[in-house]
Order: C-alpha cells, then structure tokens, then sequence
C-alpha cells in the first residue's frame, strides 16, 4: 500500500499555480486558493501543511498567517511561507521578513529564488520539496 500524501493549503496569486503543480504533482494532495476569502474558508478543512506566497492575496500572506494561528482547526498546522516570484530578496529583506513570520509563529519562510541561487534550480525544488514533506509530519519523499 503506497503512504498516503500529505494534504496541503497552497495559498498563492494565480502565475504561480502551473510552477507549483509542476514541482509537486505526484508528491502532494493540494489544494489551492487565491483569494483571501477561499483561504478562510478552507481553513475550517484539516491539512498537514499551509503553504502561503508573499504575493497571496495583494501580499496578505501575513494576514493568512494571523488568521490561521487563531483558528482551532489550523492553529497548530505548520506554515511555511514562500517567496517565488521578483528574483531574490537582498539580505536585509530577506532577514526582515523570516523573523516577522517566525514571531507569528510561521514554520519558516523561504525565498525560493535564493535557493535556486545556492542550490540549482532542480536541487532547490528538491529541497522545497522535502522540506515540505517533513513539515508534514514524514521522515522522507514516498
């Protein structure tokens, strides 16, 4: 019996999506959203993980957040932020907005476009995804 896929809430602006199923179909049960709205509502649905870009939503991805960690049903759900799209934060950004989202208690936050920078580009997907994977709870990709 194959293990069962971790179910994931990607919230992201609608450009991403296509990049996201490419990088994770076959790996993950994922469910998408793209309004601030949609999220909310799914967010009374369980999932192993929330995955919200920077650009969510006119960039509320810190509002989701907020609004997940208040829910009883998401609370306890780890959040990663990301950030795909506008090439790579300079450092001072990049440190900024990884303690904002570790003070609301966000599992991490990720600039995609560095770890392409430092990895390659199939390695930083690579990477991404088993982070994910362990964020939901699993020891290595099925």
């Amino acid at each position: 019996m194959l293990p069962r896929k971790p179910k994931l809430l990607v919230a992201e602006v609608p450009r991403v999506i296509p990049v996201v199923e490419e990088a994770w179909t076959g790996y993950f049960d994922v469910t998408y959203c793209t309004t601030m709205d949609e999220a909310q509502l799914l967010l009374h649905e369980p999932f192993d993980v929330i995955v919200c870009g920077t650009h969510f939503a006119q960039s509320r991805m810190f509002d989701l957040l907020r609004h997940a960690k208040a829910l009883p049903l998401a609370c306890d759900t780890p959040f990663l932020c990301i950030r795909v799209l506008d090439g790579e934060l300079d450092g001072n950004a990049f440190q900024s907005i990884s303690m904002a989202a570790k003070a609301l208690s966000a599992a991490g936050f990720i600039d995609l476009n560095r770890w392409r920078r430092e990895y390659g580009f199939d390695e930083a997907r690579a990477k991404l995804r088993q982070l994910v994977y362990e964020l939901a709870g699993a020891d290595h990709l099925a």
